[in-house]
């Protein structure tokens, strides 16, 4: 009795420790970046798959662009409001609205595909614009705010790779579902309903990710967030104060511009690419983009070069990889548009063609990336992260609202969009370049802290500026 007794306590105990590990690996920074990025993949990834085709996979790109107008117009000024919301209720919940909006979208592609229905695609738009917003701001400040200092650089790559592995598998089932079809025109209809069931899988996987207080990191701190609920008119003040802060204000141009290209890129795709030769060309890009999130963000994380080298050399190389992309777009855009080329996956040229695309493919990751880190630099309180990266995610919007809004115009031809795309990230290179330099060296264990315990219940963001250093000063 007393060795069976024994041996079920002994049991017990074991059960008790696979628990509590299991416990600490669901509640853990690595899964919160795991499921996150599967959520990016499975909302954000698919809609970027499609998009990768160029207007959404469809024949024309103008009834597309003027719906992602709507799209990227609510998310103008639902951003800021998910952000606020976000500090006042829970930045989980946030996160959950913004795995609802995807499915409509994309189901209204099919049914404009096979039955030409308008109405369904701008009411999914308008969904998507909404869900967008508030998945973009809250997965933004749980991707930078959830982790160790140590680990942020990592784990926010793991967060955008695995959002580009999920392209990866949604373009190679696009390419699967289109290899045969050489000519211009639109993707097989089967495709988008393979990828409305993959949406579909955000909602649960959103669930199990973890209330800010109930996230355990390695080195036993908390994020500071989720325990005092900023009153909404003090969450917009909050936010106010975010945007005129010099050094997150100074990078609203590179916000703006990040995205910019997009546009034009789809554009060409759909105006030079067969369908095949298009699903070629994003099942490319999104093995890319995978790489150079991985690459940079082992980058970002080096201990061998101290930070504020780290991000003169990172921004270096996006200023060069951007520029090259657009001297590049400049030459084969003239040579495609006089030869009025169609290009398929076996013809001359295709290679140097779609080689483009690619490289600014490159350089919109890494932007990507490097955004959101330089935001980590600069505050460690993920309160305040949730507003900033709101701005970014607005400015980014905003960026999207006007270029989509030149691509649905089709009296602007290609290089006009090409022009007007190379021009705003130009123009956004002197305040971008002024903050990479203002990335200083900070000893970790100086920035990363929890915000709860540093400053009193209390006190908010109106009693403390923090400075560029990220050090934060009451």
């Amino acid at each position: 009795m007393g060795s069976q007794s024994a041996l079920e306590g002994s049991t017990s105990w074991k059960d008790r420790g696979f628990t509590s590990t299991l416990h600490r690996f669901y509640r853990g920074t690595l899964y919160q970046a795991i499921v996150l990025g599967l959520i990016s993949f499975t909302q954000p990834g698919i809609w970027t798959a499609l998009n990768n085709l160029g207007a959404g996979g469809e024949a024309s790109p103008f009834f597309v662009n003027a719906a992602n107008v709507i799209t990227f117009a609510i998310m103008v000024f639902f951003a800021p409001i998910s952000a606020v919301l976000g500090n006042r209720l829970n930045i989980k919940w946030v996160l959950v609205f913004g795995t609802i909006g995807y499915v409509p979208y994309s189901a209204a592609l099919y049914c404009n595909s096979v039955y030409g229905t308008e109405w369904f695609l701008l009411f999914g738009a308008a969904t998507c614009g909404f869900s967008a917003a508030a998945l973009w701001v809250s997965e933004a400040a749980i991707a930078v705010g959830y982790p160790e200092l140590k680990n942020r650089g990592f784990y926010i790559s793991i967060w955008l790779a695995l959002n580009k592995i999920g392209q990866i598998i949604a373009t190679s089932i696009q390419l699967a579902l289109n290899i045969h079809a050489d000519q211009k025109g639109s993707i097989s209809p089967n495709t988008y309903l393979v990828l409305v069931a993959l949406e579909c899988l955000g909602l649960p996987l959103s669930l199990t990710i973890a209330e800010p207080h109930k996230v355990i990191r390695t080195d036993g701190t908390k994020p500071g967030f989720g325990t005092n609920k900023t009153p909404i008119k003090k969450g917009f003040k909050d936010f106010w104060r975010v945007c005129k802060r010099k050094e997150i204000l100074l990078l609203v141009p590179i916000f703006i511009a990040a995205q910019w290209g997009q546009t034009y890129q789809g554009i060409y795709l759909v105006a030079y690419f067969s369908v095949r030769g298009r699903s070629l060309a994003g099942f490319i890009a999104s093995i890319v983009s995978t790489l150079t999130d991985f690459l940079l963000g082992w980058l970002l994380d080096t201990k061998v070069l101290r930070r504020s080298l780290v991000a003169r050399i990172s921004w270096i190389f996006i200023f060069v990889a951007y520029t090259a992309t657009w001297i590049y777009n400049f030459v084969m855009q003239k040579k495609l548009q006089e030869e009025n080329a169609s290009l398929d996956i076996d013809s001359p040229g295709f290679g140097k063609a779609v080689g483009v695309y690619i490289l600014y493919r490159i350089g919109f990751e890494a932007i990507n990336v490097w955004m959101y880190w330089v935001l980590g630099t600069l505050d460690a309180d993920i309160a305040t992260l949730a507003l900033s990266t709101s701005l970014l995610r607005a400015g980014e919007s905003l960026g999207s609202t006007f270029s989509y809004g030149v691509g649905a115009s089709k009296s602007a031809s290609l290089m006009t969009n090409l022009t007007v795309s190379a021009v705003v990230f130009w123009a956004s290179v002197p305040t971008t370049t002024w903050s990479a330099w203002k990335v200083t060296d900070v000893k970790p264990e100086s920035e990363d802290f929890d915000a709860q315990t540093q400053f009193p219940a209390e006190q908010s963001i109106e009693s403390i500026s923090i400075d560029v250093n990220g050090d934060a000063k009451a």
